[in-house]
């Protein structure tokens, strides 16, 4: 009986363990399972970790990045502020420099203001003294010209009655007094050309070819007489004005023809060119030439470079070329080499009619 009791109460120790084991492997299951939970929750904190650890690397990189970034801008900057203060400085120097140039130029004006009003002045006296030097040859060319006319009858006549009855040396004066009348009724003439230039002057479209022509047509037996040889390509039609323009190359070409080498035929060319709006016209030859020294001497009145002996004329032609140019509104000069020839260019805008 004590037996039988022992063993219900054995019997209902181990139901009692029994039960205690299922609990306890259902714990140890729960516990295994939230282990496996742990396990798994942990894979994902380590992954989110590592990435975390990454993206702290790329940050710390890019960190890095923008720190040498900010040092280089930096410098960049401080470098930026070095070249503004200089170019403040610059500026300033500058401003003051272009103050000190208002300042010259304000005075520059001014003075150039007073030049020009005094230009205005002494042009409006030049053409004041012109006019009256013109009246002035004009009336004493004109006047001269009847007591000319009076002595060189007189000398004819005293020639014609009385030379027989004078010795040799008589008639050589006789012959000197003539020709000093003939020269001095030349300058008396040329002078009165002079004085006339311009004056009633119209300004025509003219054929510069035909009008070269006409020219040579006034002056064919001395052209022919020297076999002179004038070469004369196309040239323009030209707003000018012509009697003085026909005046200006006869007096050239016959310069030309005059002032020649001797034995050697006289060539001329006479050439044209349009150059920024005018037409520069040259006149070539073969002839004597002109030094250097000579080159502005032999633009005014009266300036002779050889004797009367050597060459004839009045030393007004060049004088009369320089003043038809000028009423042209152009400008005249030479190149010349001595015994190689000489070039004389002048040039003429297209006048408005």
């Amino acid at each position: 009986m004590i037996a039988n009791t022992e063993l219900v109460f054995q019997n209902e120790e181990k139901g009692k363990r029994a039960a205690e084991l299922i609990i306890a492997n259902k714990e140890l299951a729960y516990q295994n399972n939230e282990k496996e939970k742990r396990a798994a929750e942990l894979g994902i904190a380590n992954t989110e970790l590592a990435y975390q650890n990454g993206e702290k690397e790329k940050r710390s990189d890019e960190l890095m990045i923008a720190n040498t970034e900010l040092i280089f801008q930096n410098e960049e900057k401080g470098k930026r502020a070095a070249e503004l203060v200089i170019a403040n400085k610059e500026l300033a120097f500058q401003s003051d420099e272009k103050g000190k140039r208002a300042a010259e130029l304000i005075l520059a004006n001014v003075e150039l203001a007073f030049q020009n009003e005094e230009k205005e002045k002494r042009a409006t006296e030049l053409n004041m003294v012109n006019k009256e030097l013109e009246q002035f040859a004009f009336i004493a060319s004109h006047d001269l010209q009847q007591p000319l006319r009076t002595v060189s009858n007189y000398m004819r006549l005293f020639e014609e009655q009385y030379l027989s009855l004078l010795d040799e040396n008589a008639g050589k004066y006789i012959h000197s007094a003539n020709n000093a009348i003939k020269r001095m009724s030349l300058l008396i003439n040329s002078l009165l050309i002079f004085s006339q230039l311009g004056h009633n002057r119209k300004l025509t479209s003219v054929d510069m070819k035909k009008l070269l022509n006409e020219v040579l047509d006034d002056h064919e037996t001395l052209i022919k007489s020297t076999n002179t040889i004038i070469e004369i390509p196309e040239m323009p039609v030209l707003n000018i004005y012509e009697t003085e323009m026909h005046q200006l190359f006869q007096n050239l070409i016959t310069n030309a023809i005059k002032f020649q080498k001797a034995g050697v035929q006289p060539q001329i060319s006479i050439l044209s060119e349009e150059i920024n709006g005018k037409w520069q016209f040259a006149v070539k030859d073969n002839g004597i030439g002109i030094e250097a020294i000579h080159y502005e001497k032999i633009f005014d009145i009266f300036q002779r470079l050889h004797g009367k002996t050597e060459y004839e004329g009045s030393g007004i032609g060049l004088a009369n070329c320089k003043k038809i140019v000028q009423l042209h509104q152009g400008e005249i000069w030479l190149e010349s080499l001595p015994n190689e020839g000489t070039t004389f260019y002048f040039t003429i805008p297209n006048l408005t009619l």
